[in-house]
């Protein structure tokens, strides 16, 4: 007959071992570490509420209302099918081109 071989873990006679999971704290921070570790996650924390406070740069692209504001003060015809891109060409080969006056 065979012998029904056994892991240690479930051998006759032995329990099984329960392995205990590491807690998850409420708050996010692991309260046993350093005391300058949990000063730098709560600066990294406030350094990343200001950041998302900030305004936009003026550098950034200019929005689809922005857009057709300033095509319709250049009387440039468009619908909703011209995309961001064509429209911004439109209004800048307007500006660009010298007037009749």
């Amino acid at each position: 007959m065979q012998d029904n071989i056994l892991s240690p873990k479930f051998r006759k006679g032995k329990k099984p071992v329960k392995v205990r999971k590491p807690s998850k704290p409420i708050d996010g921070i692991n309260h046993r570490l350093l005391a300058e570790q949990a000063a730098a996650a709560a600066q990294a924390q406030e350094v990343e509420t200001e950041a998302t406070t900030t305004e936009p740069e003026d550098d950034a692209a200019p929005t689809r209302e922005e857009l057709e504001a300033k095509a319709t003060e250049l009387n440039i015809r468009f619908d909703g099918r011209t995309k961001d891109k064509k429209l911004g060409q439109l209004i800048q080969d307007r500006l660009s081109a010298p007037t009749g006056e």
